[in-house]
């Protein structure tokens, strides 16, 4: 039987121990075991513990939703860079990464996360997966979204890839998930530098993507398709950056998953950044629910 107290900053988790003793009664005491905010920090991107005992009775689902977004991402910078001759188009054939690791393995976890009551974890696992769907939808050639931009300009088949319409669309989206990338830095100041690091890059990823699209949108030529696919490069760039970091979460997430030593930091930021004004915010708000008690 365990017992888990997350209404503190640390964890303890109960076990008894039993002590025979011949010709006797059974004896038992408790053996506590604390985890403190580094290590429930290695276990959730959350800088406080959940409330009830949920966490006790449920997997953690930290990890798969982190590996969920690693395998497209890390297949998809990987792509931006021209590795082992790969590009932009090789997206196609991996879309079904998109589909199963990226929407279906991010979608689980998020709910898992809102069901163990971590909204940030939450927001970040659904919004990413719904993205890796709607990536999925646009490079699966079944949907032909691209091909249904094609034109013919004074007699010359034009690809709907190239169209103004099809990259402006592209360069918005992209823009709004900069977007959200920022909020959630602005969010991760209080989770630990690795995850502080992802956004921030992904920030860039999805910035000169836009750059990439708006410009092959104005300018459809060959000239126009290889400065695109510089910007394209850049992306990937940082991408690479964001990709290092989150295998590097993910190591760490998987040996505490399993109690396995792991000598790499956490760096974790919930004790240090905006501590104070957290706990004045809280005793504001307490205050402010009293007083419409009264």
């Amino acid at each position: 039987m365990s017992s888990l107290d997350t209404s503190h900053d640390d964890i303890h988790h109960e076990k008894p121990y039993v002590q025979h003793v011949a010709g006797g009664p059974d004896l038992s005491r408790q053996i506590t075991l604390q985890l403190n905010t580094d290590q429930y920090e290695r276990l959730f991107f959350q800088p406080s513990s959940a409330k009830g005992d949920l966490v006790k009775r449920l997997g953690n689902p930290t990890l798969l939703g982190l590996l969920g977004f690693l395998v497209p991402f890390s297949s998809t910078v990987f792509s931006l860079l021209s590795f082992q001759g790969s590009s932009p188009t090789s997206l196609v054939s991996i879309g079904g990464t998109f589909y199963m690791f990226g929407g279906i393995a991010m979608s689980i976890a998020g709910i898992c996360e809102f069901v163990l009551g971590n909204s940030f974890p939450f927001s970040v696992f659904i919004i990413f997966g719904v993205h890796w769907v709607y990536l999925g939808f646009l490079n699966d050639p079944l949907h032909g979204v691209a091909a249904s931009y094609a034109t013919t300009v004074n007699g010359v088949a034009v690809p709907g890839a190239l169209s103004q319409e099809y990259n402006a669309g592209q360069g918005n989206y992209s823009v709004v998930m900069a977007l959200i990338c920022f909020v959630f830095l602005c969010a991760s100041l209080r989770t630990n530098v690795p995850f502080v690091i992802v956004f921030f890059t992904l920030i860039f990823v999805f910035s000169f993507l836009a750059a990439g699209y708006y410009q092959l949108g104005y300018n459809p030529s060959e000239a126009g398709l290889e400065h695109t696919m510089h910007m394209f490069k850049i992306a990937g760039g940082f991408g690479f950056v964001t990709i290092v970091m989150g295998w590097y979460l993910a190591i760490i997430t998987s040996c505490a998953s399993t109690g396995v030593p792991c000598p790499l930091p956490i760096f974790d930021l919930s004790s240090k950044v905006f501590f104070r004004n957290r706990e004045a915010a809280k005793t504001e708000h307490a205050g402010a629910v009293r007083a419409d008690m009264v």
